[in-house]
C-alpha cells in the first residue's frame, strides 16, 4: 500500500505532534519547520487547527459563519441552525483576528458584519441568513463584542475608521439599550422596545471600559455598572442568571450552566475582581472528576449532564489567564483538545465534533480557538 504524503498532511502531522508534545516541542517551532518543507502552504502554517476547520467547514459563501455543521432546521425562531449565522460568531471571529494579528481576516470579517448584520439603528441583528424569518432584535453581548473588537483593531493597527465605527456602535447602544441606570438584553427595532431584563453574562466589563476610555460612557454610569458587576450576590457559590432593572430583582437558576457563570466570572476578572467561591468549585470539580460538565445542580453542585463542552473549557482558560493561573489554564487546555479532531487524515481535522450526532456548533469551535491563541500569545503554550 502506498501512503500519499501531501503538503497539507505534513502540516497537520506537525500540528498534531506539537499539540501532544506541546510542553516540549511547541507548535510554533514545528510550524517553522514545516514552512521550510512546504513553501506552497505558506498561508496555512500560521493557522491553528481550529481556524483551519472553521475556514473549511463553517464559512458560508457570503463570509458568514454557519451555526451548526449539519443542515438542520427548527421552527423555533429563538434558535439558529445550519447555515444561519449569529452575530456572536462574527464577533468572536473578529476578536480572534485581533489576537492573531491578522489584518486581512479582520477586514473581511468586519465587512461581513457591516453588510450582513447591521441594522438601520447601527446595532446588529443577532441572527441572519439561510432564508430564515428575519429577526428585528439584537443582543447586547454580541454588539459589545463587535464594538470591542473594532476598538482593539483600531488601536492595534492605527485604523481610524474602525475607531469611528466603534464610537457609532457605542452611541447606539446607549441610545437603544439604556434601562434605568443599566442596559437591557436586546432592543426590538420593530416594536421600538428595550428589554428591562439583563442577562448578567452579557455585561462585558472590558467593552464598557473602551466606551468609557473613548468618552462615550460618562464616568458616573461606568462606575455604576462596574460596581453592579463587582457587588453581584452569590448563592451557594453561584451568581444569579439575570436582573430586572424595573423590578430591582435577581433571578437564580436551579440548573447552573457553566457558560453563563464563566462569562460573568471572566468579565469580573477583566476588571480585577476574583470570584473565589465559584472558582474554587470549578477547580475542585475539574481535579476531582478529571473534567468539567456542562450543567450542575445549584444546591448539591453535582453534574446534571454527562457531556463536556469545548466552550466551557475555552472560557475557563480565558478566566485562568486573567487570574494569572497558567498551570490551571494549561491543564484545562490539554483536557479540551481531547475533544478535538486532531487525526491528520480526518476530513474534520481541527473541529470539535460530537460524533454521536456528527455535528458541531460554531460557539464550541470559536471560543476554544480564541482561548488557544491567547495561550500562545501569553507564552503559556510554546
Amino acid at each position: 500500500m502506498t501512503i500519499k504524503i501531501t503538503p497539507v498532511k505534513v502540516i497537520r502531522w506537525c500540528m498534531a505532534i506539537a499539540i501532544v508534545y506541546g510542553g516540549t516541542i511547541g507548535i510554533n517551532h514545528l510550524f517553522s519547520q514545516s514552512e521550510k518543507v512546504v513553501t506552497s502552504q505558506q498561508n496555512t502554517v500560521n493557522r491553528l487547527p481550529g481556524e483551519a476547520f472553521i475556514r473549511q467547514h463553517l464559512l458560508n459563501p457570503d463570509g458568514t459563519i454557519r451555526t451548526t455543521l449539519a443542515a438542520q432546521h427548527t421552527e423555533n425562531p429563538e434558535l439558529a441552525q445550519g447555515a444561519e449565522s449569529l452575530s456572536e460568531s462574527l464577533g468572536l471571529w473578529m476578536l480572534y483576528a485581533v489576537e492573531k494579528n491578522d489584518q486581512q481576516l479582520f477586514k473581511e470579517s468586519a465587512d461581513v458584519v457591516k453588510h450582513s448584520f447591521r441594522m438601520n439603528n447601527g446595532l446588529f441583528y443577532w441572527k441572519v441568513g439561510a432564508g430564515a424569518e428575519p429577526v428585528s432584535t439584537d443582543a447586547l453581548i454580541d454588539d459589545l463584542r463587535i464594538m470591542q473588537a473594532l476598538y482593539q483593531a483600531g488601536q492595534k493597527w492605527h485604523e481610524p475608521e474602525y475607531q469611528s465605527w466603534a464610537d457609532e456602535i457605542a452611541k447606539s447602544l446607549l441610545k437603544y439599550h439604556r434601562v434605568e441606570q443599566g442596559l437591557g438584553d436586546f432592543y426590538d427595532e420593530k416594536s421600538k422596545w428595550t428589554s428591562p431584563q439583563l442577562t448578567l453574562s452579557y455585561l462585558d466589563s472590558k467593552a464598557l471600559g473602551y466606551m468609557y476610555e473613548q468618552q462615550n460612557l460618562d464616568e458616573k454610569s461606568y462606575q455604576f455598572l462596574r460596581d453592579f458587576l463587582k457587588n453581584l450576590p452569590v448563592q451557594n457559590g453561584f451568581f444569579p442568571f439575570s436582573y430586572d432593572w424595573k423590578q430591582g430583582t435577581y433571578t437564580y437558576q436551579e440548573e447552573i450552566n457553566l457558560i453563563d457563570q464563566l462569562f460573568i466570572v471572566y468579565h469580573r476578572a477583566q476588571m480585577g475582581e476574583s470570584s473565589p467561591a465559584f472558582w474554587q468549585f470549578l477547580k475542585d470539580s475539574f481535579y476531582q472528576d478529571g473534567k468539567l460538565y456542562g450543567i450542575y445542580q445549584q444546591k448539591t453542585k453535582q453534574n446534571l449532564v454527562d457531556y463536556e463542552s469545548p466552550a466551557v473549557y475555552g472560557l475557563a482558560i480565558l478566566v485562568a489567564i486573567e487570574l494569572k493561573e497558567p498551570d490551571f489554564a494549561s491543564d484545562l487546555y490539554y483536557r479540551m483538545i481531547r475533544l478535538q479532531t486532531l487525526h491528520p487524515d480526518s476530513e474534520l481535522f481541527g473541529g470539535f465534533i460530537d460524533y454521536h450526532t456528527k455535528d458541531t456548533h460554531s460557539f464550541d469551535n470559536l471560543v476554544p480557538l480564541l482561548a488557544e491563541r491567547k495561550l500562545y500569545n501569553e507564552g503559556i503554550l510554546h
